[in-house]
């Protein structure tokens, strides 16, 4: 009897696992090199159930029990550019091999920058730890510099036909007409290569490195948004507090930023909503929702999580200085 109940629990088990797979790997850095530490994630495409893992020592990663079919794969690393790979085939009893290289920053990728600022940049990366500080009226205090927000789960934003030719279209002429490189703002959900708050009572400024003007004002005296808002870059944006979390409502884009660094556009129905939360001294982390009923079919939020850049400052940025980019937007 004690065999067979054994064997039954040993069938009915490989059974149960019959239908899933795996993908291992590596992760290295833009030098080629083994990366610890690094945050991957698979996101199942037709169920969006997100399984996550982070590279060992040696570089090596594996999101394991996964049940057969389509997986975008991402790889993310503070100071680095995150990497994505779509549609990434899991067979059942199988596992699939894919090595994730992450890239350079913006910042990092200037002309003549030694290689091995990268390696020095990411050793920076040490949020120290404690309490999050609080504001004289109690609240958590946002204040700091901030290195690029890391994505941990991108959602799943389901574009419309138009929206989705109009980013094929940016990408297929090599960004020519992105207003950053015309040093107009960047899209609206870009933020970094690092950043800064700056709070008080009835404001919260937000700087944004390389980027111009890269500055713009979180109302948090009880405003609402005007009735009609001027359309602006940055939007109108006012913020109010839910117990510990700051809620950031902000409408009224103009329709010449772009949306995402993906290229998509938007629509004058853009509202986006971000919550902030600063559970301890050295980490930020923020839900991002997308409300545009004329580009996606319903809302998505995006998580992500940054670490205090306590040893960093913002230098000016004069984005006419010497720009060198226009020459080279010729598109295709």
């Amino acid at each position: 009897m004690r065999t067979s109940a054994f064997l039954f629990c040993f069938v009915a088990a490989a059974f149960g696992q019959s239908d899933q797979g795996a993908i291992s790997g590596t992760v290295y850095d833009p030098l080629g090199a083994i990366l610890a530490g690094a945050s991957v994630q698979a996101t199942n495409v037709k169920t969006g159930t997100v399984t996550r893992a982070a590279s060992s020592a040696n570089g090596k990663y594996s999101l394991s029990a996964l049940p057969a079919g389509a997986y975008d794969i991402s790889a993310n690393m503070p100071g680095l550019k995150g990497v994505d790979r779509k549609n990434v085939s899991v067979q059942a009893g199988k596992t699939a091999s894919l090595d994730l290289r992450l890239e350079e920053t913006t910042q990092l990728s200037t002309l003549g920058e030694d290689p091995l600022a990268i390696a020095a940049d990411i050793k920076k990366h040490k949020p120290p730890t404690g309490p999050a500080p609080r504001t004289k009226e109690g609240k958590p205090d946002l204040s700091g510099v901030w290195w690029q927000p890391q994505t941990t789960d991108g959602g799943k934003p389901e574009f419309v036909a138009w929206a989705q030719d109009i980013a094929k279209e940016r990408a297929a002429n090599n960004r020519k007409d992105s207003p950053q490189s015309r040093c107009l703002p960047s899209a609206v959900l870009r933020l970094g290569p690092i950043y800064q708050f700056v709070q008080s009572k009835d404001y919260l400024v937000e700087i944004s490195d390389d980027d111009s003007p890269g500055f713009h004002l979180i109302y948090l005296d009880g405003r609402g948004h005007p009735k009609e808002p001027n359309p602006a870059w940055y939007g109108h944006n006012v913020g109010r507090w839910e117990g510990d979390t700051l809620v950031v409502d902000r409408v009224g884009f103009n329709d010449t930023v772009w949306l995402d660094q993906e290229m998509h556009p938007h629509t004058d129905k853009l509202h986006v909503v971000e919550r902030y939360r600063r559970p301890d001294v050295g980490h930020l982390e923020t839900e991002v929702t997308v409300e545009d009923p004329g580009t996606v079919a319903k809302p998505y939020t995006i998580t992500r999580v940054s670490e205090l850049a306590p040893t960093e400052e913002i230098y000016e940025f004069i984005c006419p200085e010497n720009n060198r980019d226009l020459t080279h937007m010729i598109g295709k």
